[in-house]
């Protein structure tokens, strides 16, 4: 790992929905950074209430404080229909980088490679499997791109509720399926994934 002083996380949620935005989130912060509480968006969401609110309000506090600082970026379900899934991806990582870069930090990002170059050829990138379960800045920005994306697709249930936007977030659940084969689509959903794929969006 580089010894550079600063390290910027990147992680993304919603790439196999068929409804709703791509969100990414990247967090920058002091190499040595952590905090207690931190996990994988996966195991967070599992956590009772009341210790996912103290966790997400601890980060709050801390980049309030400026000791850690975030930026947030998502492209629509129209632009990856327009683009496809990766390049979108790609546009939300490259407006993070554009927010949040500084020379003195290595970018983590997690999984394999997605993209041949991000915009900058001097970018110490690292992509590293499961990093958002091995490094504090990858832990929080899964939380609070997930947090953030859940939240939207809770409100956006208010205006589709036959979809169960509320539960299944958009996911290619048993339930959402049953709503779009007995609903059809909506405006919100990707028509460049199944199982609405080859439909026209009306």
């Amino acid at each position: 790992m580089s010894t550079k002083p600063y390290i910027l996380g990147i992680d993304e949620v919603g790439m196999g929905c068929c409804a709703g935005p791509v969100v990414s989130c990247g967090v920058l912060a002091p190499a040595d950074w952590s905090m207690e509480g931190l996990r994988d968006s996966k195991k967070f969401t599992k956590l009772v209430e009341k210790t996912q609110r103290k966790v997400l309000d601890q980060l709050n506090d801390k980049i309030e404080s400026g000791e850690i600082r975030f930026y947030m970026a998502e492209r629509s379900n129209a632009t990856i229909d327009r683009l496809g899934i990766i390049p979108a991806l790609k546009e939300t990582y490259e407006e993070i980088l554009q927010n949040l870069y500084r020379p003195d930090c290595t970018i983590i990002l997690d999984g394999i490679s997605k993209f041949d170059k991000l915009g900058g050829d001097d970018y110490d990138i690292r992509w590293i499997i499961k990093a958002d379960a091995k490094f504090p800045t990858s832990m929080a920005a899964s939380i609070l791109a997930k947090t953030y994306r859940d939240n939207k697709m809770k409100i956006l249930h208010e205006l589709h509720p036959m979809y169960n936007w509320n539960t299944n977030f958009g996911y290619v659940t048993g339930d959402h399926v049953a709503a779009i084969e007995k609903h059809g689509g909506s405006p919100l959903h990707r028509y460049s994934y199944a199982p609405l794929k080859g439909s026209n969006n009306e």
